[in-house]
């Protein structure tokens, strides 16, 4: 070991009893690393956003611009606003599966779930396997909400045939299962789900570890 590590190494653990929460923070980070939002990921998105707001202020008819707006609000935790502008970008392109696909979504994080089954329907009337089947996720989700697990189930069916190790699909479909009183086959979707998020590259497991979450306590409370 030089000089030059004996000193940092030194100065470093002086910091770290003086200040352990230095430390704690540090191992936490380690632990949580896959749950942390990427920092890059966030100002590009503030970027875009500040973008796209201005290019609808200049032009509100701009249903590209109103589209791309939508889903960065969405991205951001903000449905209603995000649903102002998949409405009016719809008014130019009522047969778009994606717009319809996003209003649907919406609604759904607005608590509007008839309006969001309104939506999600008629995107899969139009192209079933857009984003992969997440119009199914979304509407099989809108169904729970609505108390109509069949419903519900069907949908989710579908989803997992075209996305067939989608975490957040299967945690639905077993919420559907448990209400039909499925439980056997509720667990069994649980623990394919959870080996499925353990089996999955790590910028999928940060994506979804919330869903991974959802699940084992779903296992929880059968």
């Amino acid at each position: 070991m030089s000089w030059i590590t004996m000193l940092l190494s030194f100065f470093l653990i002086n910091i770290l009893i003086r200040h352990p929460y230095i430390l704690v923070a540090v191992v936490l980070i380690y632990i949580f690393r896959d749950r942390i939002p990427s920092p890059s990921a966030y100002f590009r998105r503030q970027k875009a956003f500040t973008r796209l707001r201005q290019a609808v202020s200049v032009n509100p008819y701009d249903a590209t611009a109103r589209r791309d707006l939508g889903m960065v609000l969405l991205d951001k935790g903000m449905p209603r606003d995000a649903l102002e502008n998949f409405i009016e970008a719809l008014k130019k392109d009522k047969d778009s599966a994606e717009l319809n696909h996003f209003a649907g979504l919406s609604y759904l994080r607005t608590g509007n779930a008839e309006k969001a089954v309104e939506h999600l329907l008629r995107s899969v009337e139009i192209e079933p396997r857009h984003r992969y089947g997440d119009s199914y996720l979304y509407l099989g989700e809108a169904y729970l909400a609505l108390n109509r697990p069949e419903d519900a189930l069907d949908s989710l069916k579908t989803f997992l045939s075209i996305n067939s190790s989608g975490i957040e699909g299967l945690y639905s479909y077993a919420k559907a299962l448990a209400a039909l009183g499925r439980k056997e086959e509720a667990r069994k979707a649980i623990e394919d789900g959870v080996r499925y998020h353990k089996a999955n590259p790590s910028f999928r497991r940060k994506r979804d570890w919330r869903w991974y979450v959802k699940l084992k306590a779903l296992r929880r409370g059968m």
